[in-house]
């Protein structure tokens, strides 16, 4: 990378990481990331950005994700990086993007990405449970709160939940409460809040209705991850 920020491939070609921010809500959270990789696909081509491809025989736009969505969950600032190989201003790039995208996603920020990938840490959450306050209070009141996490290598560990309920914040709604909480999210270390919603009805002994909604990713020091 040289100082403007540039980056060169082993080709020669030069291109800048920029950094898109999306949501993704309504029908469009019961779109899978394998069809959301396919849709931003074609929203590149259609939107005639300079996109750097990958190399090789199957050519096609390079775009990563942070942490993708569960299917099923809601995100208001979601993450997708792009290379391009020309300079564009932002809200060109915004605009472009958004007349290809379907209901349900809304690209709202676009700049060059400042956190490396490594650089992720943690999700902030808001969790709608379908049980009243003094029941979580009761929940988070435990000694202990674990609930079994199926691993990489397809098994299952005992992940011990309270220390990071600390700064769980509740407030109560009509039937429901509404539950403010970050988790680790990492390359390392991730919490699912299926996690927490599966605790919470263990200790309950029934079944909980319950939406969730990613309202950010953080980086290391805690700090929106941009």
């Amino acid at each position: 990378m040289d100082g403007n920020g540039l980056i060169r491939t082993p080709s020669g070609v030069t291109f800048r990481v920029i950094r898109l921010r999306f949501s993704k809500t309504g029908r469009a959270k019961f779109i899978s990331h394998l069809d959301l990789n396919r849709t931003m696909t074609r929203a590149l081509r259609r939107a005639k950005l300079p996109i750097w491809y990958t190399e090789g025989f199957n050519k096609h736009p390079y775009l990563t994700f942070a942490s993708p969505l569960s299917l099923g969950y809601e995100g208001l600032a979601e993450c997708m990086d792009i290379r391009l190989v020309e300079d564009r201003p932002m809200d060109e790039v915004l605009a472009a993007l958004n007349a290809a995208m379907p209901e349900g996603l809304l690209f709202t920020h676009a700049a060059e990405a400042v956190c490396k990938p490594a650089d992720l840490a943690a999700a902030t959450w808001r969790m709608t449970v379908g049980c009243s306050l003094a029941e979580i209070e009761a929940f988070l009141a435990q000694s202990s709160i674990t609930a079994e996490k199926r691993t990489k290598k397809k098994t299952f560990k005992t992940v011990e939940l309270k220390p990071l309920l600390g700064d769980v914040q509740a407030e109560a709604g009509e039937e429901q409460t509404v539950l403010t909480l970050t988790l680790p999210c990492s390359n390392s270390d991730t919490v699912n809040p299926s996690l927490i919603l599966t605790a919470l009805q263990h200790f309950l002994d029934r079944e909980v209705t319950a939406s969730v909604l990613r309202l950010c990713l953080r980086d290391t020091a805690g700090e929106v991850y941009r």
